[in-house]
């Protein structure tokens, strides 16, 4: 057997998958009936557009959505004012890509005293961040302020990190009948991409590493990809994961161009049989390492695998019904896969969809989630602001009853 294929089996065992935020903003109670802000004097704020959740971290994108959509989950939305906060039951949501905490701060200003927000990361580093700007929210008897839990964990295992964990009051297990919403904001962070160590960039020079989280000490890396995998192999991954149209030619100039140990290396390969400008700019320099920078960032942390297990296994078995599945995605293959779990149950394609019994009735696989409403991309002026917007899909499904 070859070195790669002994690489990419070890790899597809041990790789994780990790995505970071940022967050920052004061607290303020949010009426879920009223659909208004409360300062803690009682006075109206503002609207939370005013507000920035944004840091040096990294920049939430669509948060307003985002959080908007976890909120019209069904038990969210059958909460009344005539009830004492003591009496209700606490609205339960998980941010599966926790990073900087960005939308866990925006989902926790609006949540009444005693909800709960899981955040989850596999990145220690980020975890520790949040957990820090978010550390309000922790240290409480649950009176006066929601709660927050950052739970350390890829978005994967949930299913097994997240049950396990305890209330911080009470220390009774909190996730019993299932939760309210998971929010999945997939792909790389502003963090990660501008940190030129961790070799994400194409823009900046550095180690050809792009290992996340828990794999960043060990594991396969990109230059491991480049200087091990056969033409044919990388060709694959290309065409695969990024939908290269020069798959191909790109495959094999990395070969001829080996041993590759830095990003800057790797830019030059694919330069000589790429032009720096082209009349359709996705066949430019820039677009081309993008798109060959990350399917390299997908193989190294088997994102497609970690993904697939979250919305096949994880997410139908965490939300209860009525409860809000929200995934924000950055590239095809993400969205594909998101698509076709809301749609047809299952990430894989399938060529009858809407299979029917002799009355008329559905009978094909369990669909445990039904779409709400279309896709949704930026507004263009947060991809002014926020330029890394432009390709983030945004969708959004409920939960059926199982």
């Amino acid at each position: 057997m070859r070195i790669s294929q002994h690489l990419f089996t070890w790899h597809c065992l041990l790789s994780k998958s990790t995505r970071t935020h940022a967050f920052g903003t004061p607290h303020s109670h949010f009426d879920s009936n009223s659909r208004r802000f409360l300062s803690s004097t009682g006075g109206t704020e503002k609207s939370l557009e005013n507000k920035e959740f944004s840091t040096e971290y990294h920049a939430p994108v669509m948060w307003k959505e985002c959080i908007d959509s976890l909120l019209n989950c069904e038990r969210s939305q059958a909460r009344t004012d005539d009830s004492d906060d003591s009496d209700r039951e606490p609205l339960i949501f998980i941010d599966g890509t926790l990073g900087g905490g960005g939308h866990s701060a925006a989902l926790l200003q609006k949540l009444n005293a005693g909800d709960i927000v899981f955040g989850c990361d596999v990145d220690s580093e980020a975890l520790e961040t949040a957990s820090n700007r978010l550390g309000k929210y922790m240290d409480h008897d649950g009176k006066e302020l929601p709660f927050f839990i950052p739970v350390q964990s890829n978005f994967g295992e949930l299913d097994s990190t997240v049950t396990e964990a305890k209330h911080p009051v009470t220390q009774q297990t909190i996730v019993g009948e299932g939760v309210d919403g998971i929010l999945l904001d997939l792909g790389v962070s502003s963090h990660q991409i501008d940190t030129a160590e961790r070799g994400f960039a194409f823009m900046k020079d550095g180690p050809l590493d792009m290992r996340m989280g828990q794999n960043a000490m060990s594991g396969l890396t990109a230059a491991d990809i480049c200087n091990e995998f056969d033409q044919m192999e990388l060709q694959k991954i290309f065409s695969k994961y990024s939908d290269e149209p020069r798959a191909k030619t790109v495959a094999k100039a990395i070969v001829s161009n080996r041993p590759l140990s830095t990003t800057r290396e790797l830019v030059d390969a694919i330069g000589t049989v790429t032009p720096t400008y082209a009349k359709q700019k996705r066949k430019g320099l820039t677009a081309t390492c993008a798109r060959v920078f990350q399917s390299l960032r997908i193989v190294v942390n088997a994102e497609d695998k970690v993904l697939d297990r979250v919305l096949s296994i994880v997410c139908p078995t965490l939300i209860r019904q009525g409860g809000r599945l929200v995934v924000m995605s950055y590239h095809s293959m993400e969205d594909r896969a998101t698509k076709r779990i809301m749609r047809d149950g299952t990430v894989e394609r399938r060529k009858n969809i809407d299979q029917r019994d002799i009355y008329g009735n559905y009978a094909g696989p369990p669909k445990p989630f039904k779409p709400v409403g279309k896709r949704q991309k930026a507004r263009n002026e947060e991809v002014e602001e926020n330029p890394r917007a432009r390709s983030a899909v945004l969708r959004v499904a409920e939960r059926l009853d199982s």
